[in-house]
């Protein structure tokens, strides 16, 4: 037998019900809201992985292409010697002259 005590029990355990299911539907919006949020970051941390690391391939193949145009020890000594000559004063370079 239904009587008004489990009538009004029974509508007051639907309400709570509906509203936590209600509490839980904004948590579970909220939850959605912050994992869109956080897959468009991620998405953009991955986009500037990636260009930094096109950015560094780039950076080390010049780095390369710098370093076979460097002067060897041979070159340098070289051209430290014909400086050195260069910046002499002219009495001293007229002397190497005539010892040559």
């Amino acid at each position: 037998m239904i009587t008004t005590p489990t009538l009004t029990q029974a509508r007051e355990a639907l309400l709570t019900a509906a509203e936590q299911k209600h509490s839980l539907q904004v948590q579970v919006n909220s939850q959605a809201r912050k994992i869109s949020d956080l897959e468009r970051e991620v998405q953009g941390l991955a986009s500037n992985l990636s260009r930094t690391q096109q950015e560094l391939i780039s950076a080390r193949q010049e780095i390369e292409s710098l370093r076979s145009q460097l002067p060897d020890e041979a070159t340098q000594r070289a051209f430290d010697d014909l400086t050195q000559y260069l910046t002499s004063p002219a009495e001293s370079r007229a002397q190497l002259r005539m010892a040559a």
